[in-house]
């Protein structure tokens, strides 16, 4: 395998931080799945709220380094596993979050999201309801690179924020397992 970069927090990270640190406020979430989770910043940052997090990342490179990161903190109540996206995944969640690659090309794995910049996200969207428990959500960043409007309608996404900035703008879409 090629040496991947391991995905360091950007605006994009710290958005997706904000929007799951006010859907969790007061809800006791005792399973959840973070994909494509780079430096493991986000998981780490909310495991004092969810008892158990399973991290998954294509990029073996960025497993070792969120390990690193968690085990420095003294964060215990995180499973770090390679994945491409569900492939080793079992079970179902609470709370499932993903900040995926959404840059048009094909570049870096964790920057780019194929062609249109959003070929790992619907093949996201396309699964993950089969992993939510029947009351679960899923939240999802999406940026303005990507066909929102189009994704919004096919899977049933609910914007929940959005964040403009001079490049770009990017929103947290909601995607719940019950579709009421």
């Amino acid at each position: 395998m090629d040496d991947e970069i391991v995905y360091e927090p950007q605006e994009d990270s710290y958005f997706l931080l904000e929007c799951l640190e006010k859907e969790t406020e007061g809800k006791k979430i005792r399973r959840a799945l973070e994909v494509g989770t780079g430096s493991g910043i986000i998981s780490i940052l909310l495991s004092d709220r969810i008892e158990k997090i399973l991290a998954v990342d294509i990029n073996p490179e960025a497993i070792m380094y969120a390990k690193s990161a968690a085990k420095k903190d003294g964060i215990k109540n995180i499973r770090f596993t390679e994945s491409d996206l569900f492939d080793k995944v079992k079970g179902k969640f609470d709370l499932i979050f993903f900040n995926p690659p959404y840059l048009p090309g094909k570049g870096e794995k964790c920057l780019c999201g194929g062609k249109r910049g959003q070929q790992v996200t619907e093949r996201f969207l396309k699964e993950v309801r089969n992993y939510l428990n029947k009351r679960g959500e899923a939240i999802v960043l999406l940026s303005s690179f990507n066909q929102v409007e189009k994704l919004s309608k096919k899977y049933s996404l609910e914007k929940i924020a959005e964040k403009k900035l001079w490049f770009e703008s990017l929103y947290c879409m909601k995607l719940k397992a019950d579709l009421d």
